[in-house]
């Protein structure tokens, strides 16, 4: 009896010991916390602009009035802050062929609380409205973040983990999505990004089942048992920071499924992978000595930095534009006494000039 209770044992610990050293389960993004991590993780800033209107939204010329001027491209020295990243300013885009201006009139993203009725308690998740076109013809449609996630903080390091960043990914077992379906025969994939820049499609499965459901994507290439593994050595530092973050989620739309306005909820992604690296504490701490993972994120920050200028100069501009057309249609409307009479209305600026007030020869 002591035999067998100590084998049992041993074999408790062992595989105890195995699982840890198989696929490790972390989250990507959870909706629900997602917009509290990105205040307390700070891998985003505050803007530091006025909210003028007290509504909660700040302006972009606001914006502008906080920031300095770049003196070599005369832009704003924009950064991306945490009210850029809110569940609200995500977007949907569709392929040029259903890019029409109703999809884009009709096609956004919102923070949407459930009821909990299939949960303990009510939570936040991200609502997509996609307006696809009725025509027989495929399209597709991206749900993204306004901009990429940020992966390196200042220092090198990896940042904005389990909220868009996953890190340390050596091969990736399985990824499971939890969505919201309205019974269309439309597909979900997801689009991860790695540290070489790389993307890589994960088909998910068909939408065609109405309520919360647990997508799973399992990978067909793993192999579990380590002695038929191909065994390699990784290069260490300064390779030895792989991750994969969040690219966009990608609904596709057959020609033969109905078209027009389409609905769907997604609550979050989780993913289980071997460990890359053993993080093992090492004697010298390369990256204090070298920065090279620095010096590089720098780099490509800069280069961020710069096309996320133009992008937010560019909506800011066309934000004014807007709202200076709009002036000018009131200012019309004030000087005239009221607003433009329709054509075929008296006093209305008619064709044929042959009614009443028309203004006829």
């Amino acid at each position: 009896m002591k035999k067998i209770a100590f084998v049992l044992m041993l074999s408790v610990l062992v595989l105890g010991t195995a699982s840890g050293l198989f696929a490790v389960k972390k989250t990507l993004i959870n909706f629900d916390q997602y917009e509290k991590k990105l205040e307390e993780q700070k891998v985003y800033p505050k803007s530091k602009a006025k909210d003028e209107n007290g509504d909660g939204k700040i302006d972009y010329n606001e914006r502008k009035k906080a920031l300095e001027i770049d003196q070599t491209t005369g832009l704003p020295k924009y950064e991306i802050n945490v009210a850029d990243m809110l569940i609200e300013k995500w977007i949907v885009l569709l392929n040029s062929s259903a890019n029409t201006v109703s999809a884009k009139q009709y096609s956004m993203c919102k923070k949407v609380q459930t009821k909990g009725k299939y949960t303990k308690n009510k939570r936040w998740v991200l609502g997509a409205r996609i307006h696809f076109p009725k025509g027989p013809f495929n399209a597709w449609a991206k749900i993204r973040p306004p901009f990429e996630f940020r992966a390196f903080g200042p220092k090198g390091d990896i940042v904005g983990i389990e909220n868009g960043v996953v890190d340390n990914t050596g091969q990736i077992y399985q990824i499971v999505v939890e969505v919201n379906g309205r019974n269309y025969n439309h597909s979900l994939t997801i689009r991860l990004k790695d540290d070489q820049e790389d993307v890589t499609d994960y088909f998910m499965g068909y939408l065609y089942f109405a309520g919360w459901k647990k997508l799973i994507w399992k990978n067909p290439n793993y192999i579990e048992n380590v002695d038929i593994r191909e065994i390699f050595r990784l290069p260490l530092y300064p390779k030895s920071k792989p991750y994969k973050k969040l690219d966009c989620f990608i609904v596709y739309r057959h020609g033969n499924v109905q078209g027009g306005d389409f609905v769907t909820y997604i609550a979050n992604v989780t993913i289980s992978f071997d460990k890359a690296v053993l993080e093992e504490e090492m004697d010298i701490n390369d990256e204090e000595v070298w920065q090279i993972i620095t010096q590089r994120q720098k780099a490509k920050a800069a280069v961020e930095e710069k096309r996320n200028a133009e992008l937010i100069e560019l909506r800011r501009v066309e934000m004014l534009r807007k709202h200076n057309s709009e002036a000018e249609r009131k200012r019309q409307a004030g000087a005239g006494g009221g607003a433009a009479k329709p054509a075929n209305q008296p006093g209305g600026n008619q064709p044929g000039g042959n009614q009443p007030g028309g203004g006829g020869q």
